[in-house]
């Protein structure tokens, strides 16, 4: 088993400290400045921008912190199935750490550490389609690919939560069968353009 340096479980204990601290602005609605977070989070100044000397970082920061408190390991789904477990995993998170989520879903630091992954989740996605419903064609690949990662995205989560008043645990139960529905339409779509051969095709091959 190997054991983190002194100077290494510091560094990690401050970060926590000031990933704390942001969490505890941003529910309290606090203005997200450094002096802000710095108080927040009981450490100089100095020392949260040695840590993250621009917004940007601090946010992308952020970014990775939320992640693991929602339990996403960074596996992106192969499967449709694991596209369903994937929100009924995340969405209920999403609730314990709102107002983190919002912050970064609005914020242009936020975007940016969003995108980070951009093709990485364009592959991810693009590969589950591949999978559920092989031969679907390019252009329509490309269409589902997108709306199955926004089904799975944090922005989902939010816009059922405004317009639906729904708690994690139902947003993801509606985005899984969104999911499933979206994928089985998919298949079927797949199933129409497959080449049928005619029954008098089929008995002249037989003579």
């Amino acid at each position: 088993m190997v054991t983190a340096s002194l100077p290494e479980a510091r560094f990690a204990l401050v970060r926590d400290r000031v990933m704390e601290g942001v969490a505890e602005l941003l529910t309290a609605g606090v203005d997200l400045t450094f002096a802000q977070v710095a108080k927040a989070a009981g450490v100089p100044e100095r020392t949260v921008y040695r840590h993250f000397p621009t917004r940007e970082a601090l946010l992308a920061e952020v970014f990775a912190w939320a992640n693991r408190r929602i339990g996403f390991d960074g596996q992106l789904p192969a499967t449709g199935a694991a596209a369903g477990a994937l929100v009924r995993r995340v969405f209920p998170g999403f609730d314990a750490i709102a107002p983190v989520i919002r912050e970064l879903l609005v914020a242009p630091g936020g975007r940016l550490a969003r995108l980070s992954d951009k093709a990485e989740r364009q592959r991810a996605f693009t590969g589950v389609v591949k999978h559920e419903a092989p031969g679907l064609g390019r252009h329509a690949e490309r269409h589902v690919a997108a709306a199955l990662q926004l089904l799975t995205a944090a922005a989902t989560w939010q816009a059922l939560r405004d317009y639906w008043d729904m708690d994690g645990m139902e947003a993801a139960e509606a985005a899984a069968l969104a999911i499933e529905l979206l994928l089985e339409g998919a298949r079927a779509r797949t199933a129409r353009r497959a080449p049928r051969s005619r029954p008098g095709a089929a008995r002249a091959r037989k003579t």
